[in-house]
């Protein structure tokens, strides 16, 4: 059962990102894309470190088995 809910979530971050994507691509002037919001948030060294030790945590904790 829990499984479910895990693959539940995923898919919501999913269809999350998905939508957060197109309003940036309909609405360039009210939101930036994507791409800008990341390269400004990882713009120096430590944030990048930082973004990948975030996203190896995630990974380990919830992808690996």
């Amino acid at each position: 059962m829990s499984e479910r809910w895990i693959i539940a979530g995923f898919a919501l971050v999913l269809v999350a990102t998905l939508v957060a994507v197109a309003v940036t691509q309909l609405r360039r002037d009210l939101v930036a894309p994507v791409g800008e919001t990341f390269a400004y948030l990882t713009r120096t060294r430590a944030a990048k470190i930082a973004a990948v030790l975030i996203w190896a945590w995630l990974g380990w904790h919830f992808l690996a088995r």
